[in-house]
């Protein structure tokens, strides 16, 4: 199974046999539309939680992939399973897609200004993202095994822009240039989740698992 948040991150996953995609909502409630879901359907022997993130570390620039190999969320770190680590490091890899494994921290709100992302960035994580830790605490409730795979849309530098509001609309009026440019990185990146969920879906069923999206 693979999650997304919103419908611009779920459009970029392929449809592969095998391979579910679920759009989960923002924030905390990714974690609950999960857990609804895996009580009353087939569960998933994997979920893969995919989407954009923000980039914590100064290296890190829009399109790069994230392997999460640890979640900070509310105070509780939670690891992922190193082997799951490892096959999706040999699958991007051999698709020669750009990646960095790191901690991801997850928080409630949209960190947007570059102010927000330095202060993270001293706990030791490299991303940051909305939906990680809900779903790994749904997946991990239900023991099944959660793999955070996130793609950077801006860097630590960067101020978002939006914020998924209803001021976006107005938010363009003002500033389309800048807005037309976050259509296009947008645009990369959506494609690198693609490229990305598909090599590793194909690492996962050549081994035998069932994914779920």
């Amino acid at each position: 199974m693979v999650t997304a948040a919103s419908h611009a991150e779920r459009i970029w996953i392929p449809r592969l046999p095998g391979l579910r995609r679920v759009r989960t909502g923002m924030g905390e409630r990714a974690g609950e539309v999960l857990a609804r879901l895996l009580a009353v359907d087939d569960k998933p022997s994997i979920v893969v939680g995919t989407g954009f993130c923000g980039g914590l570390s100064p290296d890190l620039k829009a399109g790069m992939i994230i392997i999460g190999e640890a979640i900070d969320f509310q105070g509780e770190e939670m690891s992922v399973d190193s082997s799951l680590i490892e096959r999706a490091r040999s699958a991007l890899a051999r698709a020669s897609l750009p990646f960095r494994v790191g901690k991801i921290v997850t928080k409630k709100s949209v960190i947007k200004s570059p102010l927000e992302k330095d202060e993270l960035a001293g706990g030791g994580s490299i991303a940051v993202d909305m939906e990680s830790g809900p779903l790994a605490r749904a997946a991990r409730d239900m023991k099944i095994e959660f793999l955070p795979v996130r793609v950077v849309l801006d860097s630590r530098d960067r101020r978002l822009p939006f914020v998924g509001d209803r001021l976006d609309a107005l938010r363009f009026i003002i500033n389309p240039i800048s807005t037309l440019r976050l259509l296009r990185t947008l645009i990369v990146s959506g494609r690198v989740i693609g490229r990305a969920v598909a090599a590793i879906a194909t690492e996962l069923t050549a081994r035998g698992e069932e994914c779920v999206a």
